[in-house]
Protein backbone atom coordinates (compact mmCIF):
# COMPACT_ATOMS: atom_id res chain seq x y z
CA UNK A 1 0.00 0.00 0.00
CA UNK A 2 1.13 3.38 -0.46
CA UNK A 3 1.79 5.22 2.33
CA UNK A 4 2.85 8.64 3.79
CA UNK A 5 6.31 9.53 4.18
CA UNK A 6 6.90 13.36 4.99
CA UNK A 7 4.61 16.24 6.22
CA UNK A 8 6.10 19.38 5.87
CA UNK A 9 5.14 23.18 6.52
CA UNK A 10 6.43 26.14 5.52
CA UNK A 11 5.30 28.59 8.06
CA UNK A 12 7.13 32.05 6.39
CA UNK A 13 6.19 32.13 2.64
CA UNK A 14 9.64 32.09 1.05
CA UNK A 15 11.93 30.49 3.61
CA UNK A 16 12.83 27.15 5.03
CA UNK A 17 10.67 24.02 6.04
CA UNK A 18 9.39 22.34 9.07
CA UNK A 19 9.05 18.54 8.95
CA UNK A 20 6.68 17.02 11.16
CA UNK A 21 6.10 13.50 12.22
CA UNK A 22 2.08 14.23 12.28
CA UNK A 23 -0.47 17.06 11.44
CA UNK A 24 -4.04 17.21 12.64
CA UNK A 25 -6.46 18.58 9.55
CA UNK A 26 -8.89 19.84 9.32
CA UNK A 27 -11.96 20.26 6.79
CA UNK A 28 -11.91 23.10 4.13
CA UNK A 29 -8.95 24.32 5.78
CA UNK A 30 -5.02 24.48 4.80
CA UNK A 31 -2.65 22.34 6.71
CA UNK A 32 -2.11 24.52 10.09
CA UNK A 33 0.99 27.24 9.73
CA UNK A 34 1.48 26.59 6.45
CA UNK A 35 2.41 29.54 4.88
CA UNK A 36 1.02 31.50 7.72
CA UNK A 37 2.99 34.79 6.98
CA UNK A 38 4.53 36.44 4.56
CA UNK A 39 6.49 39.21 4.61
CA UNK A 40 5.84 42.14 1.92
CA UNK A 41 8.46 43.66 0.25
CA UNK A 42 7.92 47.14 0.43
CA UNK A 43 4.51 49.35 0.01
CA UNK A 44 1.96 46.66 -1.62
CA UNK A 45 -1.88 46.24 -1.59
CA UNK A 46 -1.75 43.81 1.61
CA UNK A 47 -4.27 46.26 3.90
CA UNK A 48 -3.62 44.26 7.46
CA UNK A 49 -6.95 46.20 8.00
CA UNK A 50 -8.86 44.35 5.07
CA UNK A 51 -6.65 41.06 4.82
CA UNK A 52 -6.96 38.96 1.69
CA UNK A 53 -5.29 37.29 -0.51
CA UNK A 54 -3.03 39.08 -3.06
CA UNK A 55 -0.03 37.95 -5.58
CA UNK A 56 2.80 36.57 -4.49
CA UNK A 57 4.78 39.20 -6.30
CA UNK A 58 4.28 41.51 -3.48
CA UNK A 59 6.11 39.26 -1.10
CA UNK A 60 9.31 37.98 -0.69
CA UNK A 61 9.97 34.94 -2.16
CA UNK A 62 12.15 32.16 -3.31
CA UNK A 63 11.55 32.68 -6.81
CA UNK A 64 12.39 36.24 -6.84
CA UNK A 65 14.65 36.06 -3.86
CA UNK A 66 16.70 33.07 -4.34
CA UNK A 67 19.57 34.16 -1.48
CA UNK A 68 16.63 33.31 0.95
CA UNK A 69 17.58 29.33 0.69
CA UNK A 70 20.91 29.96 2.15
CA UNK A 71 18.55 30.56 5.78
CA UNK A 72 18.09 27.70 8.02
CA UNK A 73 14.29 28.17 9.74
CA UNK A 74 12.63 26.94 12.06
CA UNK A 75 9.07 27.94 13.84
CA UNK A 76 7.62 26.51 17.47
CA UNK A 77 4.61 24.63 17.86
CA UNK A 78 2.72 27.19 18.60
CA UNK A 79 3.72 29.19 15.31
CA UNK A 80 4.41 32.40 17.38
CA UNK A 81 8.56 32.02 17.24
CA UNK A 82 10.80 32.30 14.16
CA UNK A 83 14.54 31.39 13.78
CA UNK A 84 16.69 31.60 11.14
CA UNK A 85 20.16 30.74 10.77
CA UNK A 86 22.31 32.63 8.58
CA UNK A 87 25.66 31.32 6.67
CA UNK A 88 28.05 33.61 9.16
CA UNK A 89 26.57 31.26 12.25
CA UNK A 90 24.46 34.58 13.64
CA UNK A 91 20.69 33.20 14.73
CA UNK A 92 18.05 35.44 14.59
CA UNK A 93 14.66 34.65 16.89
CA UNK A 94 11.42 36.67 16.29
CA UNK A 95 7.99 36.84 17.78
CA UNK A 96 6.13 36.82 14.46
CA UNK A 97 2.72 38.30 16.07
CA UNK A 98 5.41 41.21 17.59
CA UNK A 99 6.39 44.08 15.39
CA UNK A 100 8.60 45.23 17.67
CA UNK A 101 11.11 42.61 17.57
CA UNK A 102 11.44 42.47 13.50
CA UNK A 103 13.92 44.69 13.28
CA UNK A 104 16.83 42.37 13.69
CA UNK A 105 15.44 40.14 11.21
CA UNK A 106 14.38 42.93 8.31
CA UNK A 107 18.02 44.47 8.88
CA UNK A 108 19.74 40.94 7.46
CA UNK A 109 17.43 40.70 5.08
CA UNK A 110 17.91 43.95 3.88
CA UNK A 111 21.65 44.13 3.52
CA UNK A 112 20.98 39.97 2.00
CA UNK A 113 19.08 40.78 -0.67
CA UNK A 114 20.52 44.42 -1.64
CA UNK A 115 18.17 45.94 -4.13
CA UNK A 116 16.05 43.35 -4.37
CA UNK A 117 14.21 44.79 -1.57
CA UNK A 118 11.41 47.20 -2.72
CA UNK A 119 10.91 49.04 0.85
CA UNK A 120 10.13 48.90 4.01
CA UNK A 121 9.63 45.37 4.82
CA UNK A 122 6.39 43.95 6.68
CA UNK A 123 4.75 41.13 8.23
CA UNK A 124 1.40 40.07 6.45
CA UNK A 125 -0.94 37.23 7.90
CA UNK A 126 -4.33 36.51 7.33
CA UNK A 127 -5.85 34.59 10.09
CA UNK A 128 -7.22 31.38 9.25
CA UNK A 129 -5.64 31.47 5.94
CA UNK A 130 -2.67 30.70 4.18
CA UNK A 131 -0.87 32.93 1.89
CA UNK A 132 -0.09 30.66 -0.81
CA UNK A 133 0.06 30.95 -4.72
CA UNK A 134 -3.43 30.14 -4.63
CA UNK A 135 -5.88 31.60 -2.74
CA UNK A 136 -7.66 28.38 -2.00
CA UNK A 137 -7.48 26.57 1.50
CA UNK A 138 -5.77 23.77 -0.57
CA UNK A 139 -3.37 21.43 0.71
CA UNK A 140 -0.13 20.35 -1.98
CA UNK A 141 0.75 16.77 -2.40
CA UNK A 142 3.90 15.36 -4.33
CA UNK A 143 4.37 11.74 -5.48
CA UNK A 144 8.10 10.46 -4.61
CA UNK A 145 7.59 8.47 -7.66
CA UNK A 146 7.08 11.41 -10.19
CA UNK A 147 10.36 12.69 -8.51
CA UNK A 148 12.22 10.21 -9.29
CA UNK A 149 11.41 9.50 -12.54
CA UNK A 150 12.26 13.25 -13.30
CA UNK A 151 15.61 12.25 -11.54
CA UNK A 152 16.17 9.58 -14.03
CA UNK A 153 15.22 11.82 -17.39
CA UNK A 154 17.26 14.60 -15.68
CA UNK A 155 20.21 12.45 -14.52
CA UNK A 156 20.64 14.67 -11.66
CA UNK A 157 19.53 13.98 -7.88
CA UNK A 158 16.31 15.92 -6.99
CA UNK A 159 15.13 16.50 -3.52
CA UNK A 160 11.58 16.72 -3.16
CA UNK A 161 11.66 19.53 -0.72
CA UNK A 162 12.29 21.91 -3.79
CA UNK A 163 8.55 21.37 -4.64
CA UNK A 164 7.71 22.76 -1.31
CA UNK A 165 4.84 20.57 -1.01
CA UNK A 166 2.83 19.74 2.02
CA UNK A 167 2.68 15.80 1.97
CA UNK A 168 4.71 13.62 0.29
CA UNK A 169 3.60 10.13 -0.54
CA UNK A 170 5.50 7.05 -1.95
CA UNK A 171 4.22 3.50 -3.13
CA UNK A 172 3.28 4.59 -6.68
CA UNK A 173 3.62 4.97 -10.55
CA UNK A 174 4.98 7.89 -11.29
CA UNK A 175 2.38 10.53 -12.24
CA UNK A 176 -0.70 8.86 -11.16
CA UNK A 177 -1.76 11.30 -8.94
CA UNK A 178 -2.76 13.17 -12.09
CA UNK A 179 -5.81 10.52 -12.28
CA UNK A 180 -7.02 11.90 -8.94
CA UNK A 181 -8.63 15.24 -9.79
CA UNK A 182 -12.07 15.07 -8.77
CA UNK A 183 -11.63 11.86 -6.71
CA UNK A 184 -11.24 11.27 -2.72
CA UNK A 185 -8.34 9.37 -1.45
CA UNK A 186 -7.90 8.69 2.19
CA UNK A 187 -4.89 9.13 4.52
CA UNK A 188 -5.12 7.62 7.64
CA UNK A 189 -8.88 8.26 8.17
CA UNK A 190 -8.44 11.82 6.82
CA UNK A 191 -10.15 12.16 3.26
CA UNK A 192 -9.00 14.67 0.64
CA UNK A 193 -9.95 15.67 -2.74
CA UNK A 194 -7.98 16.09 -5.77
CA UNK A 195 -8.07 19.34 -6.96
CA UNK A 196 -5.89 20.45 -9.82
CA UNK A 197 -2.06 20.02 -10.71
CA UNK A 198 0.26 22.49 -9.72
CA UNK A 199 2.55 24.52 -12.39
CA UNK A 200 5.73 24.60 -11.53
CA UNK A 201 8.22 28.24 -11.38
CA UNK A 202 11.50 28.97 -11.41
CA UNK A 203 11.70 28.13 -7.42
CA UNK A 204 12.22 24.41 -8.28
CA UNK A 205 15.20 25.34 -10.04
CA UNK A 206 17.08 26.32 -6.64
CA UNK A 207 19.11 23.55 -4.73
CA UNK A 208 17.53 23.78 -0.61
CA UNK A 209 21.27 22.73 0.22
CA UNK A 210 23.60 24.83 -1.57
CA UNK A 211 21.16 27.77 -2.54
CA UNK A 212 22.37 27.99 -6.51
CA UNK A 213 19.83 27.64 -9.52
CA UNK A 214 21.39 24.65 -10.72
CA UNK A 215 18.40 22.88 -12.07
CA UNK A 216 15.97 24.17 -14.83
CA UNK A 217 13.75 21.96 -13.81
CA UNK A 218 10.17 23.87 -15.07
CA UNK A 219 12.03 23.15 -18.75
CA UNK A 220 13.06 19.74 -17.72
CA UNK A 221 9.43 19.22 -16.97
CA UNK A 222 8.43 20.68 -20.49
CA UNK A 223 10.94 19.08 -22.47
CA UNK A 224 10.29 15.58 -21.17
CA UNK A 225 6.93 15.29 -20.33
CA UNK A 226 5.22 18.22 -22.17
CA UNK A 227 4.06 20.23 -18.66
CA UNK A 228 5.20 21.88 -16.35
CA UNK A 229 3.56 20.53 -13.81
CA UNK A 230 4.40 18.62 -10.42
CA UNK A 231 1.87 17.40 -7.78
CA UNK A 232 -1.28 18.52 -6.98
CA UNK A 233 -3.83 20.74 -4.84
CA UNK A 234 -6.44 18.63 -2.37
CA UNK A 235 -8.51 19.92 -0.19
CA UNK A 236 -9.50 18.49 3.25
CA UNK A 237 -13.03 16.99 3.25
CA UNK A 238 -13.07 15.58 6.77
CA UNK A 239 -10.81 16.47 10.04
CA UNK A 240 -8.09 14.07 11.45
CA UNK A 241 -4.87 13.38 12.04
CA UNK A 242 -2.62 12.19 9.77
CA UNK A 243 0.66 10.87 10.57
CA UNK A 244 4.35 9.58 8.78
CA UNK A 245 3.86 6.41 7.74
CA UNK A 246 0.11 6.14 7.10
CA UNK A 247 -1.37 3.93 4.51
CA UNK A 248 -2.93 6.08 1.75
CA UNK A 249 -6.15 4.45 0.20
CA UNK A 250 -6.59 4.96 -3.74
CA UNK A 251 -9.54 5.84 -5.90
CA UNK A 252 -8.56 3.22 -8.56
CA UNK A 253 -6.52 4.56 -10.99
CA UNK A 254 -2.83 4.98 -10.30
CA UNK A 255 -2.30 2.14 -7.72
CA UNK A 256 0.79 0.46 -7.86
Amino acid sequence: MPKLTAITRFPVKGFGPDRLEQVELTAGQALPLDRAWAIENGPGSFDPARPAHVKKKHFLMLAGQTALAQLQTRCDTAGQGFTTHWPDGETITITLGDAASHGPLFARLEALLGEQVRGALRFAHIPGQALTDIPLPHISLINAASVRDLERRTGHAIDPVRFRGNLLIDGLEPWAEFDWLGQDILIGDVRLRGQSRIRRCVATSINPVTAKCDLDLPAALMTHFGHADCGIYMSVETSGAVTIGDGVELPGPGQA
